[in-house]
């Protein structure tokens, strides 16, 4: 459905991205693990074009694209077939939670008013919203913001959904219910990659988790083969600070 071939990507003399190649399947739901700075963002902004990667191929469904040289057009379509839930929310402050919904059904996809409208309210709906359509974005909790988030990204019903740690702004306790938002669109066959954190959701949620570390893949498997008995060392080690040595299989 989706894949990734020999993406590359550098800041200035900083290489981010060594030749990634990553593939996904229909209702994969793959996590993203790693260190800071391992590239993990970058490779997620890299499907939708928020960041143009230097070299490689990105083919999702019947589209395929030269990351270098794609064009609007192209740049366009994939982002048609994609949503993006971003980790600080990237929500209109000057526009109400119905609105900030909205605004990409109406002005992206050229779907009248009415019917965005409706469209944007089931989307606020499922992710339990339906009392908040009229606020604005300071007149909600970072969860509130997050789900509003959420909604935008399924109500374009997206062939893949892409969430860029979703929970890392959050106080502790608002957390628990973002994913229990995602872990219903997994139950529902979404398919997603998640860059995240939460250990325990990538073991209970993931298809398949994936380690990076400097710009590459290190390690894909299981939740079992990568919680429990992960091959490389590099996986090992990051893996230790959240679970004891003792919950290895070996």
């Amino acid at each position: 459905m989706l894949e990734l071939k020999n993406i590359h990507k550098s800041f200035q003399k900083n290489e981010v991205l060594k030749g990634v190649n990553l593939k996904v399947e229909k209702g994969d739901v793959v996590v993203i693990l790693g260190p800071s700075g391992s590239g993990k963002t970058t490779l997620l902004r890299s499907i939708t074009f928020l960041e143009r990667a230097d070299k490689g191929e990105i083919r999702l469904g019947d589209l395929v694209l030269d990351a270098e040289k794609a064009g609007k057009k192209e740049i366009h379509q994939i982002r048609k077939k994609t949503g993006f839930v971003f980790q600080n929310y990237c929500l209109f402050q000057n526009k109400t939670a119905l609105e900030n919904v909205t605004e990409g059904l109406i002005i992206g996809r050229k779907i009248p008013k009415a019917e965005a409208v409706r469209i944007a309210k089931e989307a606020l709906d499922k992710v339990g919203l339906s009392d908040r359509y009229d606020y604005y974005p300071s007149q909600l909790s970072g969860g509130q913001q997050q789900r509003v988030g959420i909604a935008r990204a399924i109500a374009v019903q997206p062939e893949v959904i892409l969430f860029d740690e979703p929970t890392s702004a959050l106080d502790p306790e608002l957390v628990s219910g973002i994913l229990a938002i995602m872990k219903q669109l997994a139950k529902e066959g979404s398919t997603m990659i998640i860059v995240t954190h939460e250990m325990t959701f990538a073991q209970d949620v993931a298809t398949r988790v994936v380690f990076m570390d400097g710009g590459e893949v290190v390690e894909e498997g299981t939740p079992r083969e990568i919680f429990s008995h992960p091959k490389e060392e590099r996986t090992r080690q990051f893996l230790s600070r959240f679970i004891s040595d003792s919950d290895y299989v070996i």
